[in-house]
């Protein structure tokens, strides 16, 4: 009996990673400098939404819940990385150049002027604005933020704003 629980609970589990699975490793990247700890966060994103599928019962959709659990989970990994010391920079291997070529077209630039962008936001904003961008309703970014809709719609306001004036300030 435990056993059929047991199977069902990890169908369950994979059928949520297979179709939201994408969600871990994109807030990771939001709230990681590259190369640093993004791995570390992907796989906390998961174990946390393995720990508490059990407690996920169905009263949001699952992509909201899974954003939930991802986003409070990579706020409380940044709290415990400041209490870290920070590594020695000449033993951080992104230091070395990259001999092979990057594509350098306009959209990889401005998707890293974009993320450059995003990087420079409060970790609050950047939850806001990453939901805003994963096209998430301000219903759906109110639940996994714990405001209410029309909060979203005026810090989301004053969010694009910013990042309109900072990716100009990039343009020029």
């Amino acid at each position: 009996m435990a056993q059929d629980a047991d199977k069902q609970r990890e169908e369950a589990f994979l059928g949520l990673l297979a179709r939201h699975g994408r969600i871990a490793p994109a807030v990771a990247r939001l709230y990681t400098p590259p190369g640093e700890d993004t791995a570390d966060l992907e796989q906390e994103i998961r174990l946390q939404w393995w720990r508490s599928l059990a407690g996920f019962a169905g009263r949001s959709k699952a992509s909201t819940w899974m954003y939930q659990v991802a986003l409070h989970t990579a706020l409380t990994f940044l709290r415990g990385r400041f209490r870290r010391p920070s590594p020695d920079p000449l033993e951080r291997a992104d230091n070395v150049a990259d001999p092979a070529p990057q594509p350098g077209g306009r959209q990889d630039r401005r998707r890293s002027a974009l993320h450059g962008a995003l990087a420079r936001l409060e970790p609050g904003e950047r939850a806001l604005a990453y939901l805003w961008l994963e096209e998430c309703s301000h219903e759906e970014i109110a639940v996994v933020t714990g405001i209410s809709a029309n909060a979203v719609g005026v810090r989301l306001h004053r969010i694009r704003k910013r990042l309109k004036e900072m990716l100009g300030a990039h343009e020029e």
